[in-house]
């Protein structure tokens, strides 16, 4: 009997010893890293390599975060709450003018959102949006930077519209139930209306802006310092994943459909109004310097950013 309970005792400190061991040995949190992305075609790289595991099959430990609003993203990689974050331009220009200290470290996508009315709308070109609500996805959203700089062709203002914030899944319902008059948004939330005959685009952000910049993927400065290895690593297999959207449209629209549960044929549509890239190059920045401008214009931005402001090239940079 008393060989029974040493025997029990002994097993017990061996336990205990293996639980203290794993404890001291086993990764810590840190090692993750954290990335807030928009549920948007947009991020398409993003998804498909959250859904191939590339990101474990390269070493790295990536848990990724749905968040509905760029400013909130901003915020999150400013607090420490994320490390990356997958979000429009203009949030990023503004988090950046406030002194945020964050860094653009990769581009994600140019264009790929557009104005939306119902199907028998007397509305029949922008000129005719004065006087009426519109969605946007948000205040901060490069999607109503992009509907008040259209709306100023026509000297509309954003006095002479009734703008509504509302998030981007109830969008097109809130179109279908008469609630507003028209919304801007993003992709795959533009191709939506059309193909389930509650909608017609009206125009495309590229005939807004030819070739707007949108997309891009921030990062905290802390961030970047303390960890440039795992954030080349991440930078290269967005660069990869991007190439592999690129030549792979509809793989991408069946992984999307999975990931955002949308449906693969309202994604093939969606990625054909979508330009997909990677590079802060020159002559991205000089895009974003551009777009800059029209927010200065329009009251977004209260500084002028240079590009040293914005980027941080030593990754995906020329």
């Amino acid at each position: 009997m008393k060989h029974y309970k040493l025997i029990i005792l002994l097993i017990i400190i061996l336990l205990l010893i293996a639980s203290s061991l794993w404890t001291f040995f086993a990764p810590e949190d840190q090692n993750v890293i954290e990335v807030g992305y928009l549920p948007t075609d947009h991020n398409a790289a993003l998804l498909v390599a959250k859904h191939n595991k590339t990101y474990e099959n390269n070493g790295l430990n990536v848990k990724t975060v749905q968040i509905n609003s760029g400013s909130n993203i901003v915020d999150a990689v400013a607090s420490g709450d994320l490390d990356i974050g997958y979000v429009g331009i203009t949030p990023a220009m503004q988090g950046i003018s406030k002194g945020i200290p964050i860094k653009v470290v990769g581009s994600v996508n140019m264009v790929g959102s557009g104005i939306v009315v119902e199907p028998n709308s007397t509305i029949t070109n922008p000129a005719d949006l004065k006087g009426k609500t519109i969605a946007t996805p948000g205040v901060s959203s490069i999607q109503q930077v992009l509907l008040l700089y259209e709306l100023q062709k026509y000297n509309i203002t954003s006095e002479d519209v009734d703008l509504i914030s509302i998030n981007v899944y109830n969008i097109p319902s809130s179109l279908a139930a008469h609630k507003v008059d028209a919304y801007i948004s993003y992709e795959p939330f533009v191709s939506l209306a059309p193909y389930k005959g509650i909608g017609k685009v009206l125009i495309y952000s590229n005939d807004i802006v030819k070739d707007h910049p949108c997309c891009v993927i921030i990062a905290s400065e802390s961030f970047i310092k303390e960890n440039p290895q795992e954030l080349d690593e991440f930078l290269k297999i967005h660069q990869q994943t991007t190439e592999y959207v690129n030549k792979h449209p509809n793989e991408t629209a069946n992984i999307i459909d999975q990931e955002l549960t949308t449906n693969i044929e309202v994604e093939v549509l969606s990625l054909q109004h979508i330009t997909f890239v990677s590079s802060v190059n020159k002559s991205f920045q000089n895009n974003v310097l551009k777009f800059a401008k029209i927010e200065n214009n329009l009251g977004y931005l209260n500084t002028t950013l240079t590009a040293n402001d914005i980027f941080d090239t030593q990754f995906l940079g020329d």
